[in-house]
């Protein structure tokens, strides 16, 4: 598949993932496992582990796409929330001493 056509899929990737940003959530005492909230079936939800790289999606599980939205969104959500704290900490850095 030519780059142009597998870039497209992943930008396609990653809009889905970012309409799931507010679907993610950690397992309480699970480092790294989350649960992703279905974005088109209400209550369904699915677990991602990324230690083992895994989601239990059907599309995963079905083998059409990797990663998945749901392991997308999930990385994400941890890309955005560590580059938020590392811009409050370069904020706080840069605040004069009184």
């Amino acid at each position: 598949m030519p780059l142009k056509e597998r870039l497209f899929q992943t930008l396609g990737k990653l809009e889905k993932a970012k309409a799931l940003l507010g679907k993610v959530h950690p397992v309480a005492g699970m480092d790294g496992l989350f649960v992703v909230e279905s974005e088109s079936q209400p209550g369904k939800r699915y677990l991602v582990d990324l230690e083992a790289e895994t989601c239990t999606c059907p599309a995963y599980a079905q083998g059409k796409t990797r990663p998945c939205k749901h392991q997308v969104a999930v990385v994400l959500s941890l890309w955005l929330r560590e580059k938020r704290r590392a811009q409050v900490e370069t904020r706080a850095a840069e605040r004069p001493v009184a």
